[in-house]
């Protein structure tokens, strides 16, 4: 399982659109394939304990997803 935490100033809509983004990486991306996504409000977006280079990359993702771009 891994937590991805979401700014309570995000909307309903915007989180909508990342629990849709991590549904399709926990199908289609190798590096996350099968990952257990559990999205939890908090003070600010981020995907805590893990500092990798595929957790910052899917951190711009979401990021992308909740200003509409993704």
């Amino acid at each position: 399982m891994t937590t991805i935490q979401i700014a309570y100033e995000v909307n309903a809509a915007a989180v909508a659109r990342v629990e849709a983004l991590l549904a399709e990486v926990a199908l289609r991306d190798v590096n996350w394939n099968g990952v257990d996504f559990q999205i939890e409000r908090d003070d600010f977006t981020c995907i805590p304990d893990n500092e990798s280079a595929d957790a910052v990359a899917l951190l711009h993702q979401i990021n992308r997803a909740i200003d509409g771009q993704e």
